[in-house]
């Protein structure tokens, strides 16, 4: 004998056992979702439910046309509804941060990497500025100046209005501090709509849905008032993710493509599953908590007798739209997926990526203030909090370990030095997350991969992975360094992406 241990005895084996099975059941996953969604069947002609659709925006000034253009005739179609823009005084404060952040760039510092709140206007306009002075960096009174000729969202959204004059049109502006959610809830205190009949829906300023989408979309929510008596409480449509290429450097627009695949197979293999199997078993269980749901932000109906009965999207948090699936799911309320998704816009740049993802892990942080406000409120017992947090802190988790489990599982497949059972094992690890799900996805979309191309895109994929966990681990090393989650810029870039404008 060589006194080696035997492989399974080992902590690299269970790393990459443990690995596999998580992608193996991922894949699975992807594989049941991609059978049930986006299927071709035909349309029945139903009665549409009126929608309250809902943009909050916020240094969006170059989207408001294109945001118009595209839901007027949309929502002309459909009796009874309304579309709001909600601007926020908040942009008008950030404005004067930005001012003092300015102070003392020098024209090499205004790029869309250190400034991605500033449109391109905006960063043009400031570096011209500064050349006209001689100077080397911008003063406050320069920065200032030059912002203060560029009209804010608000102004933009009502001039549109005047010119427009659509009676569906409304325009509402949110004088306090809270940032989306409050935006959101400050739209629909102000509806006179409070039944089971109509929902608010609220997307982003470059959402497109389309019309087949809302055909589809009305004859759902038809069928399962068929089954159920009532019209679904809450009703999420899933996204996929896609990316422009709008970045210079050919290994960020990579980088970027990747980090979208991988959104996309995350929302497949976790959204979409995670959110059939809590509302079946909130409708066909005994009561109880069941799951969590976990919606999402963009693409979310909620019926508007429901949206006033949890209290509005939770505004305590540092984001909204996942501790409302909390909300819902402490109320048993059913969260319905949509048997098919829409395609929204991904981040184009690293920065915007990295902050994006950082942003949307302090969902996950957030569930423990959940936990501790609504359990005060009455809502929810012990137990029913205590395991929602257990679902929540393995899915932080989870999102916390992707990158370092997928560089352990390549070190292992790569090292001159692993047993043969243990490279095998991390090889399968590493297929079932880039190789497999993105040939099953390719082919679901019709576009069967080339050899090359299917190389090209798992390694991508692969890419994304490597990188998925470093905004989550950014968010926990800035909150442990400062104490707070909360900053003075809401974290999100100027889009600088456009979407198609005919519906």
């Amino acid at each position: 004998m060589n006194g080696r241990k035997p492989f399974w005895r080992r902590p690299s084996w269970w790393v990459a056992a443990a690995v596999a099975a998580r992608n193996v059941n991922g894949l699975r996953q992807v594989r049941q979702t991609l059978a049930r969604v986006d299927r071709p069947v035909p349309l029945s002609v139903v009665e549409p439910v009126a929608l309250h659709v809902v943009i909050p925006v916020l240094r969006e000034q170059l989207h408001i046309a294109g945001a118009l253009a595209w839901f007027v005739p949309l929502l002309r179609d459909i009796p009874g509804s309304t579309l709001t823009l909600v601007s926020t005084a908040r942009e008008e404060r950030e404005r004067t941060h930005l001012v003092g952040r300015l102070a003392g760039a020098t024209a090499t510092d205004l790029t869309v990497q250190r400034f991605p709140q500033l449109t391109d206007d905006e960063l043009t306009a400031l570096a011209e500025a500064l050349a006209k002075t001689g100077e080397r960096t911008l003063t406050p009174a320069t920065a200032a100046e030059v912002l203060s000729a560029f009209p804010t969202t608000a102004d933009v959204i009502a001039s549109e209005i005047a010119r427009l004059r659509e009676p569906v049109v409304r325009h509402v502006h949110y004088e306090g501090d809270g940032r989306k959610a409050a935006q959101v809830n400050a739209v629909v205190e102000q509806l006179a709509a409070d039944s089971a009949e109509e929902y608010v829906a609220v997307y982003d300023v470059d959402s497109r849905p389309s019309r087949e989408l809302l055909r589809r979309t009305a004859e759902f929510l038809a069928r399962r008032r068929a089954e159920d008596g009532e019209l679904p409480c809450v009703v999420q449509q899933s996204a996929r993710f896609a990316t422009q290429d709008a970045a210079d450097n050919r290994w960020e627009r990579a980088l970027c493509r990747s980090a979208a695949r991988a959104q996309t197979l995350w929302t497949l293999r976790r959204e979409i599953p995670n959110l059939r199997r809590y509302t079946e078993s909130v409708r066909h269980t005994r009561p109880g908590l069941r799951g969590l749901a976990q919606t999402v932000g963009h693409g979310l109906l909620v019926r508007t007798d429901v949206f006033r009965q949890v209290g509005g999207l939770p505004t305590f948090t540092v984001l909204d739209d996942v501790a409302f699936g909390y909300r819902l799911t402490l109320g048993g309320m059913p969260v319905d997926s949509l048997p098919f998704t829409t395609t929204v816009p991904a981040a184009e740049y690293l920065p915007e990526l990295l902050s994006q993802s950082e942003r949307w892990f302090q969902s996950y942080l957030d569930y423990p203030q959940c936990a501790g406000r609504w359990h005060a409120q009455g809502h929810g017992s012990r137990l029913d909090h205590t395991a929602a947090l257990a679902i929540g802190a393995y899915r932080g988790v989870a999102w916390l370990l992707v990158s370092p489990a997928t560089a352990a599982c390549l070190a292992l497949a790569l090292g001159p030095r692993t047993r043969l059972p243990v490279r095998a094992t991390a090889v399968a690890a590493l297929w079932a997350a880039t190789v497999a799900p993105v040939r099953l996805l390719a082919e679901a979309e019709g576009r069967p991969l080339t050899v090359r191309e299917t190389a090209t895109q798992s390694v991508e994929t692969l890419a994304g992975l490597l990188l998925k966990s470093i905004g989550p681990m950014t968010a926990l090393g800035r909150w442990a360094v400062t104490g707070t989650r909360h900053s003075v810029l809401a974290p999100k870039s100027n889009r600088r992406t456009k979407g198609r404008e005919t519906p």
